[in-house]
C-alpha cells in the first residue's frame, strides 16, 4: 500500500472517530427546559421571577405589581408579599426572589438588598 493511501485512509479514520466523538457528547447535554430570569423593581424592593417556568405575566397596581408565572400568583404591595393567598410581611430593604422548579414548584426566599445574589435551590 502506498503512503498516500495510507494517509487518506487515517484523514478518514480521524474525521469519522471525531463524528462519533461529536455525537456521543451531543447524546449526554442537559434535554430539560432552560433557566431564565427576570428582575422587576418595584418601589424599593426587586422581585426576580427564575427558573423553568413557561410562561409569565405581570400586572401593574396603584401600590405593586402582580406577576403570575404558570399557575402561581405573587403580589408585592408596599410591604406586603402574597404567594398563592398566602401573606407575609416584607421588611425595609429586604428582596424577594421567586424560583420555580421543573415540576412546577414554587420556592419564596427573602435577600437583603446589599447581599449578593442567591444561586439557585439545590433540586
Amino acid at each position: 500500500m502506498s503512503w498516500p493511501k495510507r494517509i487518506l485512509i487515517g484523514l478518514a479514520l480521524g474525521v469519522g472517530l471525531l463524528i462519533v466523538l461529536v455525537l456521543v457528547i451531543s447524546s449526554w447535554a442537559p434535554g430539560g427546559p432552560a433557566s431564565q430570569a427576570v428582575a422587576m423593581t418595584v418601589g424599593d424592593r426587586t422581585l426576580t421571577v427564575a427558573g423553568h417556568y413557561k410562561e409569565m405575566r405581570q400586572e401593574s397596581l396603584p401600590e405593586g405589581l402582580r406577576v403570575i408565572v404558570d399557575k402561581h400568583q405573587i403580589t408585592v404591595e408596599n410591604s406586603q408579599l402574597t404567594t398563592d393567598g398566602k401573606v407575609q410581611v416584607l421588611e425595609p430593604g429586604q428582596d424577594v426572589v421567586a424560583w420555580v422548579h421543573e415540576d412546577g414548584r414554587l420556592e419564596i426566599k427573602f435577600v437583603r438588598a446589599d447581599a449578593a445574589s442567591p444561586s439557585p435551590p439545590a433540586e
